[in-house]
């Protein structure tokens, strides 16, 4: 799965936690800072991530996680290519 493709599901997920959020969120910013996710909502995110891309995301790479490009490189990078 490319990169681009990744974010597009990702945005979905992001609306279906927080519809708020514009439509204009950018690639680069941030959940917390620049949209106000709270961290239920943060967890509520993580938690369709695993399921939509079947990955465990241990509870030390959250971290990594405070972007679309950000989430999306390291779900791209935790991706077994075959």
């Amino acid at each position: 799965m490319e990169q681009n493709e990744i974010i597009a599901q990702l945005r979905t997920t992001l609306y279906d936690v927080k519809p708020q959020i514009s439509a204009a969120i950018g690639n680069a910013d941030n959940f917390r800072d620049d949209w106000g996710l709270d961290s239920l909502e943060l967890v509520e995110f993580v938690a369709r991530i695993e399921q939509s891309f079947k990955i465990l995301i241990p509870d030390k790479d959250l971290k990594e996680l405070y972007s679309l490009n950000a989430t999306a490189a390291y779900l791209h990078s935790k991706m077994i290519v075959v």
